[in-house]
């Protein structure tokens, strides 16, 4: 029998006991299972890929994936508790500030994992082709895109996760908004989206739409470059969530300066409080910032078994060999992902 490697994740029912009620601590797993489904309903490369689907006990509820490092929360709560941070000069940011000393005392969950120049670009354009996918084939709005629903696999490839609170788009227009529950200090967070990346209207409006998903990843980006702290801390509290969305305009112009220069408009466009004025997924990919060789090159080799033979050996024999040297060699720095290409060939 061929065996696979992949990461279990495992849910204790015994964490949603403080819930108290029974119905609360149901809806816990209920939501878990649903989330499973959905991502074994939508198959697409940027999104996680469930190898056994659930499996559940009276104390515990588990699947695998295919094997994933960390989520891209734990890797920015590295950085937050004063890790290394990443710089991206070369991409044309004009500076980022790096911390003096690295804190000894780090969340549990955090992961070192040092990201380069070429991660971070594709990384972000992985995720924009997922919400592409949902917006556009699917027809779904993720509705909690956030560093804890990003996941980062062996290969280094950021995956789209989190599936538990999607709603469905307009069936005449996806940019239309449609009802959704707001946040609520009446409900556990464990049972609703992450509110420091929610877009306004969900929570003034109780609407959203697939322009809400591209507000939150304009939030992902910015905790990306800003050593993994989001522009909004609200502490799961709606009044403060609410008070530091009026200020969140000062807030992303004083960030600007650490985002790379080619994405800084968009950036900007992301977080405009007007959902009608965010770029959708699909207008997204096509800026400049992502108009790089090297992940072209990168995009093609994703989904190269899925190539007939004659783009294979154009990829290989010319494609590749042009960028080769423009993909930096990461196996000294312990990392593990889809940029050592001198291992794989």
């Amino acid at each position: 029998m061929k065996s696979y490697e992949c990461s279990i994740f495992v849910f204790e029912k015994r964490t949603a006991e403080k819930l108290h009620k029974p119905k609360r601590k149901e809806t816990v797993t209920e939501i878990l299972r649903a989330s499973v489904k959905q991502l074994e309903r939508f198959r697409h490369p940027k999104i996680l890929q469930i190898m056994h689907t659930v499996e559940e006990s009276s104390e515990t509820l588990s699947f695998a994936t295919e094997p994933v490092i960390a989520s891209l929360a734990n890797i920015l709560a590295y950085q937050e508790a004063g890790g290394t941070i990443t710089g991206p000069p070369s991409t044309g940011a004009s500076g980022q500030h790096c911390p003096n000393s690295v804190a000894t005392n780090r969340p549990a969950h955090a992961k070192e994992y040092t990201f380069l120049d070429i991660e971070l670009k594709y990384g972000i354009l992985q995720i924009t082709e997922a919400l592409s996918f949902l917006h556009y084939s699917g027809q779904v709005i993720h509705k909690n895109v956030c560093p804890s629903s990003i996941l980062i696999t062996k290969k280094g490839t950021w995956k789209l996760a989190g599936f538990e609170f999607t709603e469905r788009t307009n069936e005449t227009d996806a940019t239309d908004p449609v009802p959704c529950q707001p946040w609520s200090t009446r409900a556990s967070k464990l049972v609703q989206p992450n509110l420091d990346y929610m877009a306004p209207e969900i929570q003034i409006n109780s609407s959203c739409s697939i322009l809400s998903d591209m507000f939150s990843l304009g939030m992902v980006i910015c905790a990306i470059f800003n050593h993994g702290r989001s522009l909004i801390q609200s502490g799961n509290s709606t009044s403060t969530y609410l008070k530091q969305m009026e200020l969140l305009d000062e807030a992303v112009h004083n960030i600007l300066p650490r985002i790379p220069i080619p994405l800084q408009e968009a950036t900007t466009r992301l977080l405009k409080k007007s959902p009608g004025a965010r770029p959708t997924a699909q207008l997204l990919t096509l800026i400049k910032y992502f108009s790089d060789p090297a992940v072209q090159a990168l995009q093609f080799l994703d989904v190269i078994n899925m190539k007939d033979p004659t783009q294979k050996t154009h990829y290989y024999r010319s494609t590749l060999r042009e960028v080769l040297p423009f993909i930096p060699r990461v196996a000294d720095k312990g990392n593990v992902n889809g940029l050592i290409v001198d291992n794989q060939y």
